[in-house]
């Protein structure tokens, strides 16, 4: 079951110019902790969406400059559900920094990730 749509990544050419113009010009606040300098930079935004700026980030066969991510409780299981229902599954669920993880493609063409967070202990 899909409960919200939380994370945007945007593919951009310089991190930290891209930073710079997001923290300076528009008041986003940059999460340090979740940052890589000149190579991932978090924004968390009010509401707890999470908007990212990705450096060079492409998939073989995607081909979009962006990454979207739907929040799903439990991955496995709503992988084998959509499996099931003939969505089109472009990679198996698996373990990323950033939580447990599957991507999928929608019928117009459009990559999505389905994501659960990793657990905080």
């Amino acid at each position: 079951m899909v409960q919200n749509m939380t994370f945007l990544g945007l593919v951009v050419k310089d991190v930290a110019a891209a930073t710079a113009f997001y923290q300076q010009q528009l008041g986003l606040p940059v999460n340090e902790a979740e940052s890589i300098p000149n190579v991932y930079t978090q924004f968390d935004l009010n509401g707890g969406a999470i908007f990212g700026l990705i450096s060079g980030f492409e998939q073989e066969g995607i081909g979009q400059s962006f990454d979207a991510a739907l929040l799903i409780p439990d991955i496995d299981a709503t992988y084998e559900q959509w499996k099931t229902a003939g969505v089109e599954l472009l990679s198996e669920p698996t373990d990323m920094p950033f939580g447990r993880t599957f991507l999928f493609r929608t019928p117009d063409g459009h990559v999505l990730r389905a994501f659960r967070p990793p657990s905080r202990q």
